[in-house]
This record gives structure tokens, sequence and C-alpha cells, in this order.
């Protein structure tokens, strides 16, 4: 599988661009540049804006000491089709396909929706994770959750990428090229008590700790568009390209306002997915991390 580049936006207050990740089987280096408005993909669906009116918390009751209770539960907001499965979530029945036919005639109809659903899995599971929480460092093990979802030549160039984040998290490149959400609390003062969200919110707890978000969710109100499917036959075994749109949202605490907020960072993604025995894995991937927002906190 050729090499491509990896970079996403790093700190919540950083400027808007737009970063792409792409790992590689054959040469999984590749290289890295920002991404243009032109390299986002022709199959790319919208992601639904949603609409429900915010339930906010009184503002006498509100603190950034601990998120509120209002996003306890594994994954608040998400769509009625996303069932849970004990505490986890399975997102397959909420995952509709696009473009399918040709890809059905190939691998068969189950297939391919398996394979969208990996696709779909790994944004909330892995991209969007609890990991997201700033923290000061890391180590090669808080990453051991990444690597299951993946082929296994994918895994063998993503581990020396993992290696080189935890030796310098700092570094915007070595963090661009893991595809995940790493927020870094950019601009938190030295002994501030919460990490810096940005734009005058902080996130929940002792600044560089997950204290906050105990019992509660870090990501809330997951969306994805429907999932465009082709063919990919650059190799000697076909793989499924799965293309679409994601969103998802983190609690986090206006300081002025004294209420419970939300910073939401969407997703543009295309996924190579091939069969590994009986299991579809991510081969690689080309990742855009869209324009954040903040709004008034709610569960949709």
């Amino acid at each position: 599988m050729r090499s491509q580049g990896v970079t996403m936006l790093a700190g919540v207050i950083a400027a808007v661009v737009f970063v792409s990740l792409t790992i590689g089987l054959a040469s999984p280096d590749g290289s890295v540049g920002q991404a243009r408005s032109t390299a986002t993909p022709k199959t790319a669906v919208p992601v639904p804006s949603p609409t429900p009116a915010a339930t906010s918390i009184a503002p006498a009751t509100a603190s950034a000491a601990r998120a509120p209770a209002s996003v306890r539960g594994p994954w608040p907001g998400r769509p009625d089709a996303a069932t849970l499965d004990g505490s986890t979530v399975d997102w397959c029945l909420a995952v509709r396909t696009s473009n399918a036919a040709k890809a059905e005639a190939v691998f068969g109809r189950a297939a391919v929706r398996a394979a969208a659903c990996a696709a779909v899995r790994f944004v909330f599971e892995q991209r969007y994770s609890r990991l997201s929480l700033p923290r000061p460092a890391y180590t090669a093990t808080d990453f051991g959750f990444v690597l299951s979802p993946l082929a296994p030549a994918t895994v063998a160039a993503y581990r020396p990428r993992i290696d080189r984040f935890v030796s310098d998290p700092g570094s915007r490149a070595a963090r661009d090229r893991l595809g995940l959400v790493l927020l870094r609390g950019v601009g938190t003062s030295s002994g501030a008590a919460h990490a810096s969200a940005g734009r005058g919110r902080v996130f929940y707890g002792k600044a560089f700790t997950t204290t906050g978000y105990r019992d509660r969710a870090v990501w809330i109100n997951p969306r994805f568009s429907r999932v465009a499917i082709r063919v990919d036959r650059a190799k000697a075994k076909p793989r499924i390209v799965a293309t679409f749109t994601a969103s998802a949202a983190v609690p986090v605490f206006d300081t002025s306002a004294r209420r419970h907020d939300m910073l939401t960072v969407p997703t543009r993604a295309l996924f190579y997915v091939r069969l590994e025995e009986s299991t579809w894995k991510i081969g690689g991937w080309d990742i855009h991390d869209g324009k954040r927002s903040y709004a008034r906190l709610a569960v949709r």
C-alpha cells in the first residue's frame, strides 16, 4: 500500500487548518503536508447538523471541577440505532452505505457493511477516545488500544510513530502522524487550576489529569454520514475504500459565563479496509480535521 501523509490539528486554540494522515503498508514513512480543500474526498457526505435546543445547567451550580452528570455513560447523544453491547457501543446498526453496488458484487453485502462499520468504529473508539484529554506525558502502552483494529503491516508502520510521539509529545509533527485527536491544553498558564480548552474554556478537573471526567464521558454527540464505498484494485488483493464525515464533542467549561459548554471536533476521513482472514482491518487512512467550534453543552 502506498504511503500517504499524516497530519492533524494539534491544540484547541490553534489557527484553523486541515490536516491529513495516510498510513502506508509498503512504505510506512511517507511525507506530511497540509491538506487543501481540494483534497477532500469527492465521495464524502456532509454530517447532518443536529437542531435540538440545548439543555443547560443553572449558572449557580456550574463548576469546572467535574463534568456534569448529563454526560454520564457510554457516548451520550449517540444515534438510537447505535445500541449498547454491555458498556460498549455497537455502531454497526447505525451505519448506512452509499454507492456500494460494485463492492457488494465483489465482497458481498454483509462484508461491505462490516468493512464500513470497521471504519466508523475506528473513528469513535480510537480517534475520539479518553486519551484525547490533555496530559503531560505518554507511554507506548497508552496507545495499545489503537493497534488492535489495524492490519498487521499497518501495525508495524504505526509503532515507530507512537515511539516518536512518546519521546517528544510537544512535537506537532509527531502528534499529527498518529491520526488521533490529542488535545494538548495549549495556552495553559503556569500554576493554572485547569488546562485550557481555548477561547476562555477549560477542561474539567485538575490541569492535565482526567479527574474532572471521572464517571463521565469524554466525548458526546457522535455523528456520522453515510459511508460511501468503492473498490480499490491497486494491490493484488482488492480493498474497500470507505469515505465519510463525522464529528463528536468534548464537554468543557466556560469560565466567563460560568456554564457548561462543548467543543466539537469534525472529521472527514477516507479509510482503506482490508480483509485479514475473517476480520476487516484498517490498512490506512486519509483524515482531515475540520474547523472546531464551541456551543452551550447539549446532549442531542
